[in-house]
């Protein structure tokens, strides 16, 4: 190869110029030219030195003027100094902290005591004040090597950058493979300031961080969030090393986090880079803003936590004052993770984040009355209306995770209500979609972006697969089945609450998706399925409730200890290479754990008693082990667990690769039950959704129902006629008011009690309206209307008299919720299942003749979903006449006898 397109030439010196012309670095080449000396080139004295102390001396003198010449010695031997036990990792971390905060110097007081005080190193606030240098090709001695290294950049003598550079014709991974590794172990002390690894080719190009195995080298493609991208180095250079970008990284993108009893350095991702600055922005903007910074969605599996700890840490350092940051979620289990990642990450001190959660409702006003850095909360908490606003000196900042779920409705509202001058800004892990608009109305339109696509392009999650294996119910010919079923539920002598809750189950076709013939069929495809990816990582398989999480654990066990019987029998058989591979395999099943994940209940030993079952066994485990950490341990034989709602949403399992789900789920769940598979693990090229229910049209309508201002910041509002939106607020409150008084209830009764009398017209209340299943319907159905109408709009909307009686007829609905939840049908549900099991036959299955189609989630054409859906919906218009006319015709049939359902003539085709 000629010479003009040598590494040295086409690459290195490529690089040298950019910094050199276009970011104002000062590039030195070293090689045979380098003189040894306080006056050569550098200012070393041997080749051992990396800390370039002319340079680093100069600055400290120039950043504190206060230090004399003992003070600066004192300085340079800190940050040479280290003990001999320390690890490369535990110097790094010690030795970062004491460039961004300060090296403690001693300071002699007048009256002859000493004090320490901080003399920093770079000027965070004037980048033009430091300087930066590039070496090219610099010598470096260990204690028995010597190496010469590509490029190293130096910020006030401080080594923290490194460039590896190859040949463009040769794979970027052999500058990690056979040159960072082996500097690693050869000449360790460049690496103890260390900030920033960059491997190269030229026409690629990853950044990483000590400690970060290849595989979390990530590629920096875009200097703004709008751009198409590109890997070139040029881009990773213009992105990292211009000046201020250099020093903002350095200050405020970088973490260290001792989750899990180990240290790994975070350095941000192109895409937290970007977003979190523009949520800074508008962070600086609050006040123009009327406190709204906007939704932040990162797609799930990106680092949305970290972004949030960026964010934090930026605001906290840059911004004068001293703000509150409270970080508001909507689970424990939530809470618990993002107050543990801040903790962990430093963000706290050495404090627990303990001292930071609020204990209850009353904790949280006296906490939020203080100035704490941070407060941890459940927006339950935000539990009192009647509270006095609390109007700070300091800022208050709200940052809620998975803003779209729960972030708005009554707590939110007390939550504006006590703090009034808060600013807010949402995270989400899943797009905005139609019927999220509100969301939009809370915290402002979209301040950052970051989508399922670009995610897998930038190789901030792997691709997600998908893959149908649903079985086919074939179709139920016997109308004895619905006799059966009638005669059951008359013998069952049901109350009203009871008849509620066994329509809603019918509905839901839970007696026929639980059917034993389909679980057991299921479950065998899964035991076959899974056990051959037995080497692509973990399972999780979703189920449709809490029993049939136990059921389809009992029926996989069944078919696992089979498979391994078979598989046995096999080996006897085969050839002495097959069988090799196949002892492994036979290994790994052995040793393969399974566990179910469900949520504790009351009476929830004697309802899985009557489907004969044991829970006692399951929740031992649960209780006794810690199931999340073994789970995400790659190394653990916990392989596969069976969950109905727990682990969905913000658990994170990097080597989760295999993700079955027999739950109908759709919009945000189904995007972040997907999602869980996506997480980038070493070794893992993608995630694979295996769907036995048939989510494809929910999860491509999910896909499709973007709101129209993705990318613009001010949001769009979906209540323009204020006028029109209250008037029928209150329209639907006065419907239901009538509707109470019809029955016999005075709603202003409700409002009127207090204490232990306001608990008893609830009840009187509820009764009212549960004389039949079509009183409660309803009255149902008037209620939802109303709060969804509320939910879009504000809190000054309604005078103080409408919110009570909206307050109210909401606590009537919640009642009869509660009562339907609570209502015990599970005699009747357990027979019901055994009548259906017994004619439910699985129809002949393709799929075991035939390789099941996959496709990519991340290639979607977004736009051309949009278009579909939206000839969809004005199709629907059409139809809605004819619809109406149905359901008034069924309503007039369940009048008559609101028992006699034909349950036979239900949809089954859809199985």
């Amino acid at each position: 190869m000629s010479y003009n397109y040598s590494e040295n030439i086409l690459v290195q010196n490529s690089a040298g110029n950019l910094l050199h012309d276009e970011l104002g670095w000062d590039v030195i080449y070293a090689y045979n030219t380098e003189k040894l000396d306080e006056d050569g080139t550098l200012g070393r004295k041997s080749y051992h030195e990396i800390l370039l102390k002319r340079y680093f001396c100069k600055a400290l003198q120039e950043l504190n003027p206060w230090m004399d010449k003992h003070q600066v010695s004192e300085a340079v031997k800190c940050m040479e100094s280290r003990f001999s036990t320390s690890t490369l990792m535990q110097i790094n971390e010690e030795k970062y902290y004491l460039i961004r905060d300060g090296i403690p110097v001693t300071v002699k007081r007048p009256d002859g005591h000493t004090d320490t005080r901080r003399a920093m190193v770079i000027d965070f606030q004037h980048p033009e004040k430091n300087a930066f240098l590039a070496v090219k090709e610099m010598k470096i001695c260990g204690d028995l090597y010597r190496r010469r290294t590509d490029i190293v950049g130096f910020v006030n003598g401080i080594p923290l950058m490194f460039v590896e550079l190859k040949k463009t014709n040769v794979d970027v991974q052999f500058a990690y493979d056979d040159n960072y590794t082996d500097y690693l172990d050869t000449i360790p002390h460049l690496f103890y300031y260390n900030a920033f690894l960059i491997l190269s080719n030229g026409v690629e190009a990853k950044v990483g961080t000590l400690g970060s195995k290849y595989a979390f080298f990530h590629e920096w493609k875009r200097l703004a969030e709008s751009d198409q991208g590109s890997v070139a180095l040029e881009t990773i250079l213009r992105g990292i090393c211009r000046k201020e970008n250099f020093l903002d990284l350095l200050e405020n993108f970088i973490l260290f986090d001792h989750s899990g009893g180990h240290v790994a350095k975070i350095l941000a991702r192109n895409h937290q880079y970007l977003g979190v600055n523009e949520a800074v922005r508008a962070y600086a903007d609050r006040k123009l803003n009327n406190g709204k910074l906007g939704v932040f969605w990162h797609t799930q599996g990106s680092g949305k936590s970290y972004s949030m700890v960026f964010l934090a840490q930026k605001i906290r350092r840059k911004f004068e004052g001293s703000p509150t940051i409270v970080v508001l979620t909507d689970r424990d289990e939530l809470n618990r993770q993002i107050s543990d990642t801040f903790e962990n990450c430093g963000l706290l001190g050495k404090a627990k984040a303990s001292q930071f959660m609020a204990a209850n409702g009353e904790d949280l006003i006296q906490k939020l009355k203080g100035n704490p850095s941070f407060i941890f909360t459940l927006i339950q908490k935000f539990n009192r209306s009647d509270v006095t606003p609390i109007l700070p000196d300091h800022d208050i900042l709200i940052m809620s995770d998975e803003a779209h779920r729960s972030q708005y409705g009554i707590f939110a509202n007390n939550m504006m209500t006590l703090l009034p001058t808060a600013s807010r800004i949402g995270f989400t892990g899943t797009p905005l979609l139609t019927s999220d608009n509100i969301t939009a109305r809370t915290f402002g339109g979209y301040v950052s972006v970051y989508d399922f696509r670009r995610a897998v392009e930038d190789g901030a999650t792997v691709p997600l697969y998908y893959e149908n294996r649903g079985e086919k119910i074939a179709d139920l010919h016997n109308p004895e089945i619905t006799e059966q079923i009638l005669n059951a539920i008359e013998q069952a002598d049901l109350d009203p609450a009871q008849q509620d809750k066994v329509e809603h189950e019918f509905a839901k076709e839970v007696h026929l998706l639980t059917a034993e013939p389909r679980l057991r069929s299921i479950a065998k495809d899964f035991v076959q399925h899974y056990s051959d990816l037995w080497t692509s990582g973990k399972a999780m398989f979703v189920c449709l409730n809490k029993v049939t999480c136990v059921r389809m654990y009992n029926y996989v066990q069944e078919y696992w200890k089979a498979a391994i019987e078979d598989l046995e029998k096999e080996i006897k058989h085969q050839s002495q290479q097959e069988a090799k591979e196949s002892l492994r395999k036979l290994e790994w099943m052995k040793k393969t754990e399974m566990a179910v994940v469900i949520s504790q209940e009351q009476n929830e030993v004697q309802t899985f008693k009557k489907w004969n079952l044991d829970i006692a066994y399951h929740r031992r485990k649960m209780e006794k082990r810690e199931l999340d950490k073994e789970f995400k341990d790659p190394e653990n034989p916990l392989r596969v667990v069976f969950v109905c709602a727990m682990w969905l949403t913000g658990f994170d399992v990097k080597c989760l690769s295999c993700l079955y789900l027999d739950k109908p789920l759709k919009a945000h769940t189904l995007m972040q039950t997907i999602a869980r598979a996506n997480r980038v693990a070493e070794g893992k090229s993608n995630g694979l959704i295996i769907d036995y229910i048939g989510i494809v049209k929910a999860l491509r309508k999910a896909l499709a129902e973007y709101t129209a201002n993705v990318g613009e910041t001010g949001g769009t509002d979906p209540t323009i006629d204020k006028e029109k939106l209250i008037a029928k607020i209150l329209e639907t409150i006065d419907r239901a008011k009538a509707f109470l008084a019809e029955k016999g209830f005075v709603l202003q009764t409700l409002i009127d009690a207090r204490d232990f009398q306001k608990i008893e017209c609830l009840q009187d209340a509820a009764d009212a309206v549960s004389g039949s299943l079509a009183d409660r319907k309803t009255f149902t159905t008037c209620a939802s209307e109303l709060e969804r109408l509320v939910k879009y709009a504000d809190r000054d909307d309604l005078t103080e008299a409408e919110r009570k009686e909206y307050e109210a007829i909401a606590a009537i609905h919640g009642q009869l919720q509660k009562k339907r939840s609570h209502a015990d049908t599970t005699d009747l549900m357990v027979q019901v299942n055994g009548i259906v099991s017994s004619y439910v036959k699985i129809a002949d299955s393709s799929m075991v003749r035939e390789e099941p189609k996959r496709w990519d989630i991340s290639t979607i054409d977004f736009g051309l979903l949009q278009k579909e859906f939206a000839r969809v919906k004005n199709r629907h218009l059409m139809l809605k006449d004819m619809d109406d006319l149905i359901q008034k015709k069924l309503a007039s049939m369940m009048l008559n006898n609101p028992k006699r359902i034909d349950y036979y003539e239900q949809q089954f085709t859809a199985f």
